[in-house]
């Protein structure tokens, strides 16, 4: 070992050995690391174009868009990982944490990872090639906008200005014509917010903070005249508006217009249109501090001598619109609960009248955003709706509970005929089912211009009410409060009330068809959609 250690033959060897094993070293350094940093950077280009082309495209198209941009920049070899998710653009969170895995929600990250060759790093790690990746985030903001309870329907008589005016409380005047004027017309509730800005000066502000001022109702039908392309209805709500008393409208509790909210202008871009009537109607109703309407039809219903109506509408969750604007599920919109009691008097020949009380109520619906489809030419949208249940009965009703929505009025069997002695008692109900399952509606781009109104049935739904109940109404006799059974005067009653049914059916079919909202139905309607541009966020 001595002399080994004092031999300095084969010196350079060794340094040129270990030099070599440096030369090699810095060359995988300065030219493998670069390569792989080169093929990153490139890969990273390609991610954001790849996460682009797939946001932009539909679910099912998106693998084949990202396909297509590889296959044009040649490469083949490189692996493909797609999240969905959401996104989330609040600046007090991190941006690395606003993107979360999950639903389809508008958001997507693209992953891509390729093998890239080695030269002088096989030496050094034995490998041939090291893997590269690259991820890109982006986003594409769809919107839609969606009500609930909304049905255009054509309704003869003069029950839409008696409906109108027990909501508004005075007379406004309506005529027949006057109501289908209004419901072949549309508002742009954009248009309307802009002029609502500029008639209660908030000239430049933004949507939100108009609609969040409480505005009187002749100020509203003066910016909904504004907001319409019809002419002779601007006329109509203008002249409407002097008939209206002074309440105030909380229009942030109807409209919710979402991620449109904070604009200042109105584009064309951006239309969300609904009916006049069904604006009007939403409005006074709003503005209607008692909630409740009693309307004297007298003998206008074919077979009656005479007919009340008592309706009271609830009060609407302060979190739900009456319409929205969505990009995802996160916004509700619900139907107030309402409340329906149709009090009516049948002659019977040489008896004294039988008295018909009906009662009918319905439960909140619901209708949230499934999703927005965009393809080349063709927009579609899709609601989750919850149709309401509700109860219907002939009964006895305590109208001092009837305004109270957290318990029934529903007081037992009611007199229907009443002569000396004696008198016929009746009672029916049918509840419907209150665990209804929500239901998937889809609606074409035709469907979202003609703004189509889709009606949406729970299975437990009545059809035929006033039929459905004297058909099943339970009859009984009572002679100095005695019980006979069915005979007699029973049979009087009963026969009675049948050929009536067919007119309170029509009756009640258009009371609610002019609140937009049947027992165990729901109306939907897509009010507008927009399919906006992807863009990367992350």
């Amino acid at each position: 070992m001595r002399t080994l250690w004092r031999d300095r033959r084969g010196g350079v060897s060794v340094l040129t050995g270990i030099t070599a094993l440096v030369i090699v070293g810095s060359a995988a350094m300065g030219i493998d690391i670069g390569i792989l940093t080169l093929s990153q950077r490139r890969l990273q280009g390609i991610a954001d174009e790849a996460a682009l082309a797939a946001a932009a495209s539909t679910p099912d198209r998106r693998a084949e868009a990202i396909g297509r941009l590889l296959t044009a920049n040649g490469l083949g070899d490189v692996s493909t990982t797609i999240t969905p998710g959401r996104y989330q653009a609040d600046p007090a969170i991190p941006p690395a944490n606003r993107f979360t895995p999950g639903t389809d929600a508008g958001a997507l990250r693209v992953t891509l990872r390729r093998p890239v060759p080695l030269f002088f790093g096989r030496v050094l790690t034995g490998r041939n090639t090291s893997p590269v990746a690259a991820s890109a985030t982006a986003r594409r903001i769809d919107m839609a906008a969606f009500s609930m309870g909304t049905r255009l329907v054509n309704i003869s008589g003069g029950l839409p200005g008696a409906l109108l005016n027990g909501l508004a409380g005075s007379d406004l005047s309506l005529s027949l014509v006057d109501y289908q004027a209004l419901v072949s017309s549309q508002i742009d509730l954009l248009r309307m917010s802009q002029a609502l800005g500029t008639r209660i000066g908030l000239t430049g502000a933004s949507f939100d903070t108009i609609l969040a001022t409480d505005v009187a109702l002749p100020t509203l039908l003066n910016a909904m005249a504004d907001a319409t392309g019809n002419p002779g209805t601007a006329t109509l709500l203008r002249n409407l508006s002097l008939r209206v008393p002074g309440s105030k409208v909380p229009l942030s509790r109807l409209i919710d217009l979402g991620p449109l909210g904070t604009m200042t202008k109105a584009t064309s871009r951006n239309v969300i249109a609904m009916d006049a009537y069904s604006m009007l109607r939403e409005s006074l109703t709003a503005a209607n501090g008692q909630r409740q309407v009693a309307l004297d039809l007298g003998a206008s219903v074919p077979g009656l001598l005479s007919t009340k109506v008592l309706l009271t509408i609830g009060q609407r969750p302060v979190t739900a619109p009456w319409l929205s604007v969505a990009q995802d599920g996160s916004t509700i919109v619900r139907t107030a609960q309402q409340r329906l009691l149709v009090d009516t008097q049948i002659g019977v020949p040489l008896l004294a009248n039988i008295q018909l009380p009906i009662f009918v109520e319905t439960a909140a619906a619901q209708a949230q955003l499934s999703g927005i489809g965009c393809t080349a030419g063709a927009q579609s949208v899709t609601l989750n709706v919850l149709p309401s249940p509700g109860t219907i009965a002939i009964a006895q009703v305590d109208r001092s509970r009837f305004n109270d929505m957290s318990q029934s009025p529903i007081a037992g069997e009611v007199p229907l005929l009443q002569v000396p002695l004696a008198r016929v008692q009746g009672y029916a109900k049918v509840e419907l089912a209150s665990d209804s399952a929500w239901q998937r509606v889809s609606f074409s781009q035709s469907d979202i211009a003609n703004l189509t109104s889709r009606t949406v049935t729970a299975n437990s739904a009545v059809r035929g009410i006033a039929s459905s109940l004297i058909g099943q109404v339970n009859l009984r006799l009572e002679v100095l409060g005695l019980g006979l059974g069915l005979s007699g005067l029973t049979g009087t009653v009963g026969a009675a009330l049948t050929p009536v049914a067919p007119a309170l059916d029509l009756l009640i079919g258009n009371l609610t068809d002019l609140l937009g909202l049947h027992v165990g139905q729901a109306d939907v309607t897509v009010n507008g959609v927009r399919c906006g541009n992807a863009m990367l966020v992350a």
